[in-house]
């Protein structure tokens, strides 16, 4: 699990489904539990299965030795997810996912792209503002429970392409 590890990056497909659903559950309980427990309660990995089907067509993988340990997946002009298993951190996955679905994006001619940052995941702010996002305004959205949505702050972050 070295940062010089082989890492590729390729299009998820249906057979991805289960170890995605893994990656996001693992990596969105890492990056956001702490900030919002009543939330995090509400997302158990079932909950996270059926969802991730909906962002295949529009979805790129990281993976080592084939193991997926990564994703990013975007929708219209704005990227909906970045995720990376919790042991991977710091290894280099994330900022190629990133940087794939923003070409990606940029291939499908938008010029400027957004996503949504938690209030107060910090670590991922940073992340996101080393690669050139930058924050545009906070944002009232609501979150997917298994008790329907629920309330959730967030820094609009853009970045032109």
């Amino acid at each position: 699990m070295s940062a010089n590890a082989d890492i590729v990056i390729r299009l998820a497909s249906a057979g991805d489904i289960p170890a995605l659903a893994r990656v996001w559950h693992d990596g969105w309980h890492q990056g956001h539990a702490h900030l919002s427990p009543d939330i995090a309660a509400g997302r158990p990995f079932d909950f996270f299965l059926p969802r991730i089907e909906t962002t295949l067509p529009d979805c790129v993988v990281a993976t080592v030795n084939d193991e997926i340990v990564g994703f990013a997946g975007w929708e219209g002009d704005g990227i909906g997810q970045v995720f990376v298993l919790p042991v991977w951190h710091g290894k280099g996955v994330a900022p190629l996912v990133l940087a794939d679905a923003e070409q990606k994006l940029k291939e499908q001619g938008h010029t400027r792209i957004w996503l949504q940052c938690q209030v107060g995941n910090l670590r991922a702010r940073r992340f996101y503002e080393k690669h050139n996002w930058h924050v545009a305004r906070e944002v009232d959205v609501t979150i997917g429970t298994i008790e329907g949505r629920k309330p959730q702050l967030v820094w609009r972050m853009e970045k032109d392409l």
